[in-house]
């Protein structure tokens, strides 16, 4: 798996892990960001994304209003041109044997290319963990990423 690129995840992971909150594959069309991997582990935490962009810019234009940063969320351009949204906030841990295949256009593996952009993910993205390891919730349907490592065999 290559850091960066995004993937479609077995139909098998969300049966196994039957989480009710999982962002699912949408028929596999779905795709998921790989954020990074804990190498001590071979666990690699995944993004879902979605294209409701105009949802969670309020959401996050809400929180910014309040004074309160949004590490939740993230808005990019890809390089399918298309604005996509970052759902940090549902991000899961996974094993390899669960990724069925590349997500691609036109042949291509989509992939995150700006450094800028996948370091802000990053970013964002260990500090949600770190909280999720603390056990905060973030929305009422939020996976359980905690009972999935465990699963997992963290």
């Amino acid at each position: 798996m290559e850091k960066n690129g995004f993937y479609i995840i077995k139909d098998q992971f969300f049966t196994d892990m039957a989480d009710p909150y999982l962002k699912g594959n949408k028929e596999g069309n779905r795709p998921h960001y790989y954020c990074f991997e804990d190498v001590r582990t071979e666990i690699y935490w995944m993004i879902p994304l979605s294209s409701r962009i105009d949802k969670y810019r309020k959401i996050m234009e809400k929180k910014k209003a309040k004074g309160r940063s949004c590490d939740t969320l993230h808005i990019a351009k890809l390089d399918n041109d298309r604005e996509s949204v970052f759902l940090i906030q549902d991000m899961f841990p996974i094993k390899e044997e669960y990724i069925e295949r590349e997500f691609t256009i036109a042949g291509n593996h989509l992939r995150l290319t700006s450094e800028h952009v996948a370091r802000e993910i990053e970013r964002k993205a260990k500090k949600v963990l770190g909280m999720l390891r603390r056990g905060v919730k973030f929305t009422p349907t939020q996976p359980d990423v905690m009972a999935i490592l465990k699963k997992l065999g963290e």
